[in-house]
């Protein structure tokens, strides 16, 4: 575990929310999953600095409401979701999905730093999970850092990683 706190962390933890079974075309078969009380088990709250830090946490339409839990477990105030919203409908079991949403979470006095920034975003598609890129630079004009990216799959300049799929910039226990 690491002495440094984050004033920005951002997480995309692979949901097994409707995405195992013979059907399934779901994230299963691109990663491991993770149980919800495993995702809301990792110590993040522990790598966040408790007097003013911001969490992003990446939620399928599946598992929208389960995102509100683990940032309250997490030790964050759930704030607003920002819809990404795609260029044209994926898979859905109800409905086709042409959104996902990162929710925003707060701990401690964390002011944004850019009160303009719309409750959507507009960004093409691209390989299985990848989330947009234009991301970072939303999350880079209305949150302060140092950055953390949790399940992170490739390096970003200026950010800290921590992933099975990257050479990791911290140790995680468990």
């Amino acid at each position: 575990m690491t002495n440094k706190l984050y004033r920005t962390d951002k997480a995309e933890p692979p949901w097994d929310g409707q995405q195992k079974g013979k059907n399934s075309l779901g994230a299963a078969r691109h990663y491991d999953l993770m149980t919800l009380d495993q995702i809301k088990a990792l110590p993040v709250a522990d790598l966040a600095d408790p007097e003013s830090s911001h969490c992003w946490l990446w939620v399928t339409n599946a598992t929208l409401r389960h995102g509100y839990d683990v940032l309250e477990a997490w030790g964050f105030t759930p704030r607003s979701p920002l819809t990404w919203i795609k260029p044209r409908f994926t898979l859905g079991n109800y409905l086709r999905n042409a959104t996902e949403h990162v929710l925003l979470g707060t701990r401690g006095k964390a002011p944004v730093r850019f009160k303009a920034q719309p409750t959507w975003m507009y960004a093409p598609l691209q390989d299985h999970s990848h989330k947009p890129e234009e991301q970072y630079a939303v999350i880079e004009r209305v949150s302060p850092g140092p950055y953390l990216e949790l399940f992170a799959r490739r390096p970003r300049s200026g950010w800290d990683a921590w992933g099975n799929q990257i050479a990791s910039d911290i140790d995680i226990p468990g």
